[in-house]
């Protein structure tokens, strides 16, 4: 079942984005390595995204965000209950 994305934070910008294509697990962990391979600069990460009938259960976290977080969807959460980046594309 494809249940995870992309999501990638420069350490050279701050910048962050989440990718909109749903992978499965195993296929997104192994793109999330190629990426960190291909570009070192930017750590790339399988996450699973928490369906929107669950985010009522998840509790929302917003002590501590960084600045480069700001502009984040508001309301879409990922499973660790943090909040996904608007999509690109």
């Amino acid at each position: 079942m494809k249940t995870h994305i992309i999501r990638w934070v420069s350490s050279v910008t701050g910048g962050i984005g989440t990718g909109k294509k749903l992978f499965e697990k195993e296929e997104a962990e192994q793109l999330a390595v190629e990426l960190n391979s291909s570009y070192p600069d930017i750590d790339h990460e399988a996450v699973p995204v928490v369906p929107p009938a669950e985010l009522e259960s998840v509790p929302l976290q917003t002590g501590g965000l960084s600045a480069a977080m700001v502009g984040l969807a508001p309301g879409l959460l990922t499973e660790a209950g943090l909040p996904a980046a608007k999509i690109l594309g």
